[in-house]
């Protein structure tokens, strides 16, 4: 039998996107679980994927499954669709 925890990597986290905002060096993004606020630096590898998912979850209000640079930092690595 299979549950949610299956369908996570190992290392990513499932959190709620609040609001996405594009800036020079980065993305900004706040998570309904979370305080912080969180940067997906325009250098990563998976910047446009991970941009363009936690966009289309913030309008729909929606989850995504987020990879941080290392635990308790605030960089995003990569984000995808829940």
């Amino acid at each position: 039998m299979s549950n949610a925890a299956d369908n996570v990597a190992q290392g990513e986290s499932r959190m709620t996107v609040a609001v996405v905002n594009e800036q020079a060096a980065h993305a900004t993004v706040r998570f309904l679980e979370s305080a912080r606020i969180y940067r997906l630096p325009r250098t990563s590898p998976d910047y446009a994927a991970s941009l363009r998912s936690l966009q289309v979850a913030a309008g729909a209000g929606a989850a995504v499954y987020v990879r941080l640079a290392a635990p308790n930092t605030e960089i995003i690595v990569s984000a995808r669709a829940a």
